[in-house]
């Protein structure tokens, strides 16, 4: 194995607090693991305790499960108050739970899209801004956003309202990395293409659909959640000092080369 080169740090979130919503599968999960690796205490944040809590005690770090419904309005302040009575502080945010919708857009309801739009869209904008006072309160921080090339990148039928929040959630990422700059608080956004979650299962178990997306991709294979974890975790430590306002794909070619 080589040595670690010199001013690379081996655990650059050495006592840092950081809060990863949907934190208990998937992106989430891995997320968790590599920044906990990296040095930082975790706060997860999601609907179910009973999936929040086995990711915790996976981490090799201190962690606290904060139980929330992140599609009401009144989330985002109740989660920054629950981490902040735990570790006193939060010095990364990582905003990565999200559903998907795939009605047609005429069949759409209100309901529908107030609820997916809560979650994927305003609360990332509200716990981000939110957030971002605390640290520049503190001299500084960092704020990842989940975003997606679907609908931000490329279009798919039937993911009109899933579009619409993933776009606005790259429009807040750089309102608010011009917010807050001034003040120490860097904000960006990695974006996915398919990836192997849960979300993503009924791809992953059609041997010809997984075939044909496979096909796009320029390295050959979709994404791991392991893959975006490696890109926040960029973005989260001090590696990313100068980088700001920021929306990177991350998505093994797939927009980059048409097949």
């Amino acid at each position: 194995m080589s040595e670690q080169p010199e001013g690379l740090p081996t655990r650059p979130l050495e006592g840092k607090v950081a809060v990863v919503t949907g934190g208990g599968r998937g992106i989430g999960a891995a997320v968790a693991v590599l920044l906990a690796r990296a040095g930082a205490r975790l706060a997860l944040v999601g609907r179910t305790e009973e999936t929040l809590a086995r990711t915790a005690r996976e981490l090799p770090a201190e962690s606290a499960v904060v139980v929330a419904d992140l599609s009401l309005p009144e989330a985002p302040a109740q989660v920054l108050e629950a981490v902040l009575a735990r570790f006193g502080r939060v010095d990364v945010l990582v905003n990565n739970a999200a559903a998907e919708n795939f009605t047609a857009s005429h069949e759409l309801t209100p309901a529908e899209a107030d609820q997916l739009w809560g979650l994927n869209a305003r609360t990332p904008l509200l716990l981000g801004g939110l957030a971002a006072a605390h640290m520049a309160a503190r001299g500084g921080g960092s704020i990842v956003n989940i975003s997606s090339d679907v609908g931000s990148v490329r279009s798919i039928p039937n993911q009109s309202l899933y579009a619409a929040t993933k776009g606005a959630v790259d429009g807040a990422t750089r309102s608010l990395a011009a917010e807050w700059g001034e003040r120490g608080v860097r904000v960006n956004a990695v974006r996915p293409a398919v990836t192997d979650t849960d979300m993503s299962a009924a791809v992953f178990a059609d041997p010809d659909l997984e075939r044909a997306l496979t096909a796009q991709y320029a390295l050959g294979r979709m994404g791991r959640p392991e893959d975006i974890a490696e890109a926040v975790l960029f973005f989260a430590s001090p590696a990313s000092s100068f980088v700001t306002g920021q929306i990177l794909s991350v998505d093994g070619g797939w927009i980059a080369v048409q097949r």
